[in-house]
């Protein structure tokens, strides 16, 4: 069977098959794998049993045991590229289920649409991932060299225990390429993400009455004060390479109408979040300590350990201040012109009638532990409709649209198909 005869062959199982991908996304979609606590074990179990009953040898590879990763990996009839498909199994939480239209973990579908915590981040990609794992294994003679799957727990919270370990610990997870299911849009493939450092910081006082405000400062008005500076780190000035800022910006339109208008302009600036403040026992107590949560990110141009830096000069005048760091993450950038950009297009038009532009991620994905050692790596997934809220949702458009690009992309790339 010559290529196009292979690939007209798994265009057909694809349509074919409708029903058995909707059905296996809502399996996992139907399983908690919520971080925190982290425990995949659930999910894990239900995909190497998957696996299994299809022929398909795995490693579980599980340095902390709550939190397993699943390594798979062949090679194909020929000599050529390695192409490592990766994707996660942690969730966010569901909050509370009150909230909810069904329960968080009905994966019910209706509408057109499939409801379910994790269901855009990142269960739909995920499985993309195992389905172009299993159609490519089938068809593996056909293909040129290698293809590994990488499955890891731990995303959510920093990815210590999974794609940080696997990159450390099973350099065969390394490869050439990269491609992932998280959301992007189909308007877009993400190449690159900003650095977040995130940090606890307690401002403590000696408090006292209310009434006695020359005796003690507020730890609440003293964080005021330092958050007022911390906002201002968003107003400095930071520049792109020239090639990552040209193609941020041919972006425009595409990343502002998936994500809201001024996504574009977040991608080239620091941002910051102040995610939670705490502090105060009484109206009329001078409050004694104030607890604030800070989400710095910083874009590609920046460096992470830069940004911290600044923070750390602004703490300086406040003795009543300390922190503790608790993530630092540098930016991550990779070439937006590459085979795997041009092959993700042409499959995107050709199956959502969409030609995705490369662009800057303002979220974060494992993608950057491939990116930090030279390797491109690059998303491709679903709009995230409620991603994180209540009645989250992919679209069963997206949800086809989503596996069968990643599917025949992956073919392509294994076959050399870039045009």
């Amino acid at each position: 069977m010559d290529h196009q005869q292979a690939r007209a062959t798994l265009e057909q199982r694809l349509e074919r098959d409708a029903d058995a991908i909707l059905q296996f996304v809502q399996k996992i979609v139907q399983i908690p794998s919520e971080n925190p606590d982290g425990d995949t074990t659930q999910l894990t179990a239900f995909l190497t049993d998957w696996m299994d009953e299809r022929g398909l040898d795995h490693e579980v590879v599980a340095p902390q045991p709550t939190m397993p990763n699943i390594v798979a990996g062949f090679d194909g009839g020929e000599p050529g590229k390695h192409l490592v498909l990766n994707g996660h199994l942690d969730i966010f939480p569901a909050g509370d289920p009150t909230q909810w239209s069904d329960d968080p973990f009905s994966g019910v579908a209706r509408d057109g649409k499939l409801f379910g915590r994790g269901v855009i981040d990142m269960k739909t990609g995920t499985a993309a991932s195992f389905l172009t794992y299993l159609y490519l294994h089938e068809m593996r003679q056909q293909l040129g060299g290698r293809l590994t799957l990488t499955a890891v727990s731990d995303e959510e919270t920093g990815g210590t225990w999974g794609a940080g370990y696997l990159m450390d610990n099973h350099p065969d997870v390394i490869g050439d390429c990269v491609l992932n299911g998280e959301p992007s849009t189909p308007y877009t493939i993400r190449f690159g993400e900003k650095g977040p450092v995130w940090l606890d910081m307690l401002v403590r006082t000696p408090g006292g009455h209310g009434a006695y405000t020359h005796l003690s400062r507020s730890a609440i008005q003293e964080t005021a004060e330092i958050i007022g500076r911390i906002e201002r780190l968003a107003d400095q000035s930071v520049t792109l390479p020239d090639d990552i800022l040209a193609a941020v910006e041919a972006a425009r339109p595409e990343l502002d109408a998936a994500l809201g208008a001024g996504a574009t302009d977040v991608v080239k600036q620091v941002t910051v979040n102040i995610g939670v403040i705490r502090g105060g026992v009484k109206t009329n107590v001078i409050a004694a300590d104030c607890y604030t949560g800070v989400d710095l990110r910083a874009p590609v141009g920046l460096s992470a350990q830069s940004l911290l830096e600044q923070f750390e000069a602004i703490l300086a005048d406040y003795p009543d201040a300390s922190y503790e760091l608790f993530k630092l993450s540098e930016p991550s950038v990779c070439t937006p012109d590459h085979e795997m950009v041009r092959i993700l297009q042409r499959n995107g038009e050709a199956v959502r009638g969409i030609r995705p532009k490369p662009a800057i991620s303002i979220g974060g994905t494992d993608c950057r532990y491939w990116r930090w050692r030279g390797i491109p790596a690059y998303v491709y997934g679903p709009i995230p409709y409620n991603m994180g809220a209540a009645d989250e949702y992919v679209t069963l458009d997206d949800l086809y649209g989503t596996v069968r690009v990643h599917v025949l992309s992956a073919f392509d790339y294994l076959t050399g198909a870039t045009e």
